[in-house]
């Protein structure tokens, strides 16, 4: 591809937004996909992007603010979360979602308040789910100056300070090197689908199921690490149950109690979803069983025969219920209600749907080298970038987040 401006490696919401974006300003651009089709993550998700809306949010009394959602994700991600980066994302994601609108993508007109989220600012796709967004940007780019190359492999990278960084990747049986005279933006998602990755990082996670892309297997990340980029956040996860019902069932710890293979209780059911997870993790077979109580007065609600491996675990519970004291965990007396049957049980195994870590950025998407210095041509969006969010991320954001520092890195390559 000749007077080739910027090269793009991934095809998911962050590679197809900088490639919207840098087509719009002018450039001849070339995005590398892995994959036979685009999409990665983003077409498996939910398709939530959280953001302000004044014009949403104010007619029914929701007054939101780039400020109060720059608290929530500190908060949530229990301040281990980097401060610039988030304040660039909050303060861009209304932008974003305008920018959406004004090349014609379809939000749903209200907002709403998801699981998982701590303010009223979700936004959902009238049609679909995150595959729209795929399918419609994929429709904007049928341009001239922006080529999709699917098929292709990125294997590596060159970098030498007196010139322009180039890429190396593999498309059938050829290997190709590029050189952009702009840079290189770095939106191949992360690194899950690698169980040796996620191993190294966090071995309660080992051989655990992803429910991500099978081609976030970190290849692009680590290439990067090997021309001296710096990683951050690696054994940060965002873990699901990969069940609605089973959510439902964990709402309120006052409702059920966990027991393992043994057939006891192993924490307080009060922790927080990731360390609940965590707990769960530590168990044999990286999974637990879920009794839930209920009335029994209804259909929905009868009688479950348990297992006698549960028995003497149910019985202490009931005691402690009884004397508003957990002595063996510490549950919180306000949850120790009178039991009453075990209506339901389910097994409880955490599943990984994203990876909170990856390659360190500064709030202008240039990837840092260990140094913390950036690399010249060098950047990157979505959930390869890691450190935005810290410990825990609100279903929403990750994908938001990925279309601002999308637009951010086409910017910045321009310096524009």
């Amino acid at each position: 591809m000749s007077n080739l401006d910027l090269i793009i490696v991934g095809a998911g919401m962050a590679g197809l937004c900088a490639a919207r974006t840098a087509v719009e300003l002018g450039l001849n651009v070339l995005v590398l996909e892995k994959g036979i089709q685009a999409g990665g993550t983003t077409g498996l998700s939910d398709g939530i992007f959280n953001s302000c809306d004044p014009a949403r949010q104010f007619p029914i009394d929701v007054h939101d603010s780039p400020e109060k959602h720059f608290l929530d994700i500190l908060e949530y991600g229990h301040g281990k979360g980097h401060p610039e980066l988030i304040k660039k994302y909050t303060y861009g994601a209304t932008e974003a979602l305008n920018w959406l609108e004004h090349i014609g993508f379809k939000f749903e007109r209200g907002v709403t308040q998801e699981p998982g989220t701590l303010y009223p600012r979700s936004h959902k796709p009238i049609y679909g789910n995150g595959e729209s967004y795929i399918n419609f940007l994929l429709s904007h780019l049928n341009s001239l100056s922006c080529t999709i190359s699917y098929g292709s492999n990125v294997v590596g990278f060159k970098k030498d300070d007196s010139q322009p960084l180039s890429v190396v990747f593999e498309r059938g049986k050829n290997t190709i090197e590029l050189t952009p005279r702009f840079g290189v933006i770095l939106c191949a998602g992360g690194f899950c689908a690698s169980n040796r990755l996620v191993s190294t990082n966090f071995n309660l996670l080992s051989g655990s199921e992803y429910l991500g892309s099978p081609l976030c297997d970190g290849g692009v990340l680590t290439s990067a690490m090997d021309i001296g980029a710096e990683s951050v956040h690696m054994s940060y996860f965002e873990l699901s149950v990969g069940d609605s019902a089973i959510e439902q069932l964990l709402l309120n710890p006052a409702e059920f109690i966990l027991v393992n293979a043994e057939g006891r209780r192993f924490c307080r059911e009060d922790l927080e979803f990731s360390s609940l997870c965590e707990a769960v993790l530590r168990q044999s077979g990286h999974c637990a069983s879920i009794l839930y109580f209920g009335s029994g007065n209804d259909s929905a609600n009868r009688p479950q025969k348990i297992e006698d491996r549960f028995s003497n675990a149910l019985a202490q519970y009931r005691k402690a219920c009884e004397i508003k004291s957990d002595e063996a965990f510490g549950k919180n007396p306000f949850y120790l209600k009178k039991v009453g049957y075990v209506t339901k049980t389910a097994v409880l195994a955490p599943k990984i749907m994203a990876s909170l870590g990856g390659l360190n950025v500064n709030e202008f998407a240039n990837v840092l080298d260990r140094n913390r210095q950036p690399i010249k041509g060098l950047f990157a969006a979505g959930e390869i970038v890691g450190g935005i969010f810290g410990e825990a991320c609100s279903f929403g954001d990750n994908l938001a987040s990925a279309a601002v520092f999308a637009r951010v890195a086409v910017r910045e390559a321009l310096k524009i």
